[in-house]
């Protein structure tokens, strides 16, 4: 059985109409959920700005900095 991850902080945006079906199928193409994919994402483009998250903290590095990106694959390294 896989290991559960807990996200203790939680984020409220707005969107445009169709977004939320957008996120479903981009989902559905990596077998995983909405929300999954677009917090992968959130954290691609994040890290592709030279920001990453360590120990909790967000840390300015230098921009395309990637460490061990993953897969959208439940379970699968890049």
């Amino acid at each position: 059985m896989a290991a559960v991850t807990r996200y203790p902080e939680e984020l409220r945006l707005r969107l445009p109409r169709g977004m939320p079906e957008a996120l479903s199928l981009a989902a559905g193409q990596h077998l995983t959920t909405p929300t999954e994919w677009a917090r992968q994402a959130l954290l691609r483009s994040l890290q592709a700005e030279g920001i990453r998250i360590c120990d909790g903290k967000a840390a300015v590095g230098e921009r395309g900095d990637t460490v061990a990106p993953r897969s959208l694959h439940r379970g699968q390294q890049a």
